[in-house]
């Protein structure tokens, strides 16, 4: 959906979603009630994503004092005993931004065809559709009673009674993220439309003024050139926001599994989240680096073929985690706005000098010291690679480290003396344990990666071996249709796709669009692209038809196949790229935002998608996209 506002609607700074069900509002106790009850009746046929929202609303906001439920208990009831909640939803959505913004989404997703024709109508009459603005929980201005009503009129005459009028007039607002009040009612908010007529008063009295008057000469050019530098910062201001928030949502798309890998969760992080006091230059620059350096740490992110190449990698390894880690850091922090002291993340040489001290009789044994492997996690190698100090720089070290602690002053004739000569071949003899260490560890690694493929050979053998007497004995006993006999070979993304299109023609409507590549995708593992495919027919089919009960479909199709599901999509690549992400069948229009997938480069011989919608009326999976990575901003 697009992302302006209505044209010529007065927008206030705030306007809680929960205002839709304010008393004498909107929406009358009866249509919220019944809108609520069409929710929770259709929740189990919503989307994930949509069930996982509404699931966490209830569970933070129906307390023992409005449902009898225990603290983040209540969103059980959802599944099985939803009219348990009904109530206290109903009493807590007039109150509760978090709970209204999750049943308006929910509400919204039920009813699929109303949306999409008050969308196609507002559209269609020069208006956008950017909806609520979801991240804060607010509607994004008000909309002037006289032209909703004019537009929910006109959608009236189109389309007669084919929709509840009342159900109508709440998807105008929703879809156009406006709020229908009179003039004078918006004015008392408080908000811009007091700003805006503040300045239209201004305007008039300037008009009134006399061309002799001497506020023209000094005042009056001066407050214009101050509004000039105002609006100059702020479209600064608004460039680097919008230019931060793409590199965090490139950063997202291109480095999900790093960014998982070292545990840090970016779903919090944007412009409108950064402190105030902080410079937002700085904050760019960080987010620049962090792309950059997890740009850099990607392709030496897994365990290298061979030993020679993986030594190279933990090297580069060392050298870039620490620098992650304190970015990833330094980034959470600002989005907080929290100003206490920041935990530094050593480098690898410090790592490892603390380390090498450690042992020294001179330091106190009871510093605590951290391995490179506890601070970032992937690998304590680098560490080995640090040089042990030299006798004559331990007193040195020592003022360094801990140059305010007395007892940690001990003279150099305490330590132990050790001549050129022992420290060479003590050094010698570090060095040499050291790659024997190296090569046993990675020699370990080969041979239980070795035991783990003889297993996976193993299994697959005894299943083909049952598969093969099953099928020999139905063939015997004229039955071989009622038995599951494996599927044939698969050459390629597209005889995978044609079998699909053969074997699970109920289940999956194949509708690719133009941007989809079948018939010559590079794609080396179309064995799995045909066990994803299956995985459609006969796991999320048979779940949103009702007959089939899955409460994670990312889990499940990682069993499946080592697959990974996703519910949604930026708005903001769909509405730019949809080419990619919508397909037409019928004439009708699908928006492809679940999407399965493998791999996270844009290598389309390791990485593929299938983009696919559900058809309430059809019954059927709209695959409308296969091919390799979408487009997004990143690509």
């Amino acid at each position: 959906m697009a992302q302006e506002t209505n044209r010529g609607t007065p927008r206030p700074e705030y306007i809680p979603l929960c205002a839709i069900f304010a008393p004498e509002g909107l929406v009358s106790a009866e249509h919220r009630a019944a809108m609520i009850s069409r929710v929770l009746n259709e929740f189990s046929k919503l989307p994930v994503g949509a069930q996982n929202t509404l699931r966490s609303a209830v569970n933070d906001e129906i307390i023992p004092t409005t449902g009898g439920f225990r603290k983040g208990q209540a969103g059980r009831a959802l599944d099985r005993s939803s009219f348990l909640v009904q109530e206290p939803i109903a009493q807590a959505i007039s109150t509760s931004d978090t709970l209204a913004g999750a049943v308006l989404q929910c509400w919204a997703e039920s009813q699929p065809a109303l949306r999409e024709a008050v969308e196609r109508h507002l559209t269609g009459r020069g208006l956008t559709t950017p909806g609520p603005n979801s991240p804060h929980k607010q509607l994004r201005g008000y909309w002037p009673m006289d032209q909703w009503q004019v537009e929910k009129d006109s959608f009236a005459q189109t389309y007669d009674d084919d929709f509840d009028q009342e159900d109508v007039a709440l998807m105008l607002c929703y879809v156009s993220g406006n709020l229908p009040l009179a003039p004078d009612r918006a004015a008392s908010q408080g908000g811009e439309g007091t700003l805006i007529d503040a300045m239209s008063a201004a305007l008039s009295r300037l008009r009134e003024l006399p061309a002799i008057a001497p506020e023209w000469e000094r005042q009056i050019p001066d407050f214009v050139a101050s509004v000039s530098r105002l609006m100059e910062g702020k479209a600064a201001q608004l460039r680097w926001s919008e230019e931060f928030d793409s590199i965090v949502r490139n950063v997202r798309a291109a480095y999900g599994d790093l960014l998982v890998f070292f545990e840090q969760d970016t779903q919090g992080w944007a412009a409108a989240r950064v402190s105030a006091a902080a410079d937002s230059t700085v904050v760019l620059k960080l987010a620049e680096r962090l792309q950059s350096h997890l740009a850099d740490y990607q392709p030496i992110h897994d365990r290298a073929p061979s030993f020679s190449e993986e030594l190279e990698r933990v090297q580069r390894r060392g050298a870039l985690q620490p620098s992650i880690v304190s970015l990833l850091a330094e980034i959470e922090t600002l989005m907080t706005g929290d100003n206490k002291e920041q935990k530094t993340v050593p480098s690898s040489d410090d790592v490892a000098d603390l380390s090498a001290g450690a042992d020294s009789p001179s330091l106190p044994a009871e510093a605590p010291v951290r391995r490179s492997s506890e601070i970032v996690g992937k690998s304590a190698l680098p560490e080995l690679e640090a040089e042990p100090p030299q006798p004559s720089a331990l007193r040195e070290a020592q003022t360094v480290i801990w140059p305010n602690r007395p007892e940690a002053q001990v003279a150099v004739a305490d330590v132990p003396s050790v001549s050129d000569g022992e420290y060479a071949a003590l050094k010698t003899e570090n060095v040499g344990l050291r790659d024997a260490a190296l090569a046993m560890r990675s020699e370990n690694q080969g041979l239980k990666d070795e035991v783990e493929a003889l297993k996976t050979e193993l299994f697959g053998t005894q299943e083909r071996e049952d598969s093969w007497r099953l099928a020999y004995r139905s063939v015997k006993e004229g039955s071989l249709e009622e038995v599951g006999v494996p599927a044939p070979l698969v050459e390629s993304v597209q005889g995978a796709v044609e079998m699909a299109k053969s074997r699970f023609r109920q289940e999956l409507l194949f509708a690719p669009n133009a941007e989809s590549s079948i018939e010559d995708n590079p794609f080396t593992d179309p064995g799995r692209l045909w066990e994803a495919l299956q995985w459609l027919a006969t796991t999320y089919y048979p779940s949103r038809m009702g007959r089939l009960r899955v409460t994670d479909f990312d889990q499940s199709i990682k069993e499946a196949c080592g697959w990974w599901y996703t519910s949604d999509q930026g708005e903001t690549t769909v509405s730019r790229y949809k080419d990619s992400y919508t397909t037409r069948v019928d004439g009708r229009r699908y928006t492809l935002v679940e999407h399965i997938g493998k791999g996270t480069t844009f290598d389309a011989r390791y990485t593929i998608r299938i983009a696919f919608d559900w058809d309430r009326d059809k019954r059927q999976v709209v695959v409308g996209y296969v091919g390799r990575h979408q487009q997004t901003d990143a690509s």
